[in-house]
């Protein structure tokens, strides 16, 4: 598992002291393959947590697991079945967990040996719609061993990286990576702003206003830059929850149009913290 060129000089890795967390994924154009992973470290509440979702054919395989801090330069826990190396200088990432077939993911809650690797390389637009990330547009290479059995995905993808003062689900969001050959967005969706940056014919544009619809199967989405309106028509192709401030987050595959191109990727939607109520069906 290669790319055709070097990877060159990424995010350099977080300090041990500090409270991060590091994304990636690779979704492929029809929108039927994808890889997501997750890795965070908290060393204030001792807390380290890894997310991995494999999107395959119709089948999602998902794993989420939280430990005490490790060093950095060792793997996410001790266990022979769960660890994580990650290199963001070199664009990598390796992972060994143990996953369950299932769209409602919980921590710790696995027993099919799922295996990730992924390299990376920015050819897109850099940028950031938050204090403290850095995020861009990349082309990824990656394999997924699932029970034994190996599949690959290559294409346009998502990396960031969150640098903050402590972990942070505290209000409503909508978060959203598109990307294709000649189009691409990354957007955040908030009560206080709706911002984004991307590229368009190889152009840099960045957002004035952003719309897309409620969480739905088929969400049309309007882009108001300096360089003019780009309008979508996205489908969703997966849909899953993850455990968040006490209610699911729902996270959606996606595959469509923007600006009239083909485009892929991801859009994930947060209603915010659930004031007491615990965790029941989506």
């Amino acid at each position: 598992m290669t790319l055709d060129q070097p990877v060159p000089p990424a995010s350099p890795m977080p300090d041990a002291s500090q409270t991060w967390s590091a994304y990636v994924d690779v979704v492929s154009p029809d929108g039927q393959r994808a890889l997501i992973v997750r890795v965070s470290h908290d060393p204030a509440a001792d807390r380290a947590e890894l997310w991995v979702h494999a999107f395959l054919d119709g089948r999602l395989y998902a794993h989420m697991s939280a430990h005490p801090c490790p060093p950095l330069s060792s793997s996410l826990t001790g266990d022979a079945h769960q660890q994580v190396h990650l290199d963001l200088a070199r664009g990598q990432l390796k992972a060994r967990v143990l996953a369950r077939q299932t769209d409602r993911c919980v921590f710790n809650d696995g027993h099919m040996p799922l295996v990730v690797s992924l390299q990376w390389q920015t050819e897109g637009q850099q940028g950031s719609n938050l204090r403290g990330r850095d995020e861009r547009l990349v082309r990824v290479a990656a394999e997924v061993s699932i029970d034994g059995q190996l599949a690959e995905l290559a294409g346009w993808g998502h990396q960031h990286t969150q640098l903050q003062a402590q972990p942070r689900f505290s209000a409503p969001f909508t978060y959203l990576s598109l990307r294709g050959d000649t189009v691409g967005f990354v957007g955040l969706l908030t009560r206080a702003a709706r911002r984004g940056f991307g590229t368009r014919q190889g152009a840099p544009l960045k957002a004035s206003e952003v719309r897309l619809d409620a969480p739905a199967g088929l969400r049309q989405m309007l882009i108001e830059t300096t360089e003019g309106t780009l309008e979508g028509t996205l489908v969703r192709t997966y849909q899953y929850w993850i455990p968040m401030g006490g209610r699911w987050r729902d996270g959606s595959i996606v595959a469509g149009t923007l600006d009239g191109c083909p485009v892929s990727g991801v859009i994930n939607d947060y209603e915010g913290p659930a004031p007491r109520a615990p965790l029941g069906s989506p």
